[in-house]
């Protein structure tokens, strides 16, 4: 929050942003503290990834009815994943998005932007649930638009192409990557069922 600091239940608490980012997503970046850190976003994203990478292990052993050992490393192995790749893919979609924007990357709008989109991340939290990535990426577009809007204070219509353009990017080389049918599978039910 800008000029209230981090206070517990305040909205960059990890249940609070959750709630604000799905609920009220233009008042929660408009209250970020553009000069907060990177340490809460990081945490965040890296928490978001690694519920949803365990909670889809557990799901897959349900679905499956397999309950073996590989269950038992998937919190450790998910822990390592989440915490390297959350902060990455972050930061990436941060650039991204600068580069779309301005043609280059500045150090303060930078972290305004991992901050951001750290906090986007929250949408993904549905995402090991099937079906879950048909409501999350339509939404977290969205979402995306709004926090560059309110982050970088820049209009509709430049933040919506900052925001999709790298989004669209993404989903086409998944795309391409993996085939229609195979993509469409991994989004209908991310447990493989």
């Amino acid at each position: 929050m800008r000029g209230g600091g981090f206070r517990p239940g305040s909205p960059e608490s990890f249940w609070g942003a959750l709630g604000e980012v799905w609920l009220s997503p233009g008042r929660f970046f408009r209250e970020l503290d553009p000069g907060g850190g990177f340490v809460r976003p990081a945490i965040f994203v890296s928490l978001v990834l690694y519920l949803n990478i365990v909670l889809e292990a557990a799901l897959t052993a349900v679905w499956n009815m397999e309950f073996q050992y590989s269950l038992l490393y998937a919190p450790l192995l998910g822990l390592v994943v989440a915490v390297v790749l959350g902060p990455l893919l972050v930061a990436g979609l941060s650039v991204l998005v600068l580069v779309v924007l301005d043609g280059g990357i500045s150090g303060r709008r930078f972290g305004m932007m991992f901050r951001a989109f750290g906090y986007v991340a929250g949408i993904g939290i549905i995402a090991w649930i099937p079906f879950g990535p048909f409501l999350a990426i339509p939404y977290g577009a969205v979402v995306a638009t709004v926090a560059v809007k309110e982050t970088l204070l820049v209009g509709w219509g430049k933040a919506a192409a900052a925001a999709l353009i790298p989004l669209g990017a993404v989903l086409l080389i998944m795309l391409l990557l993996t085939g229609a049918g195979e993509t469409y599978d991994i989004l209908r039910s991310p447990a493989g069922g």
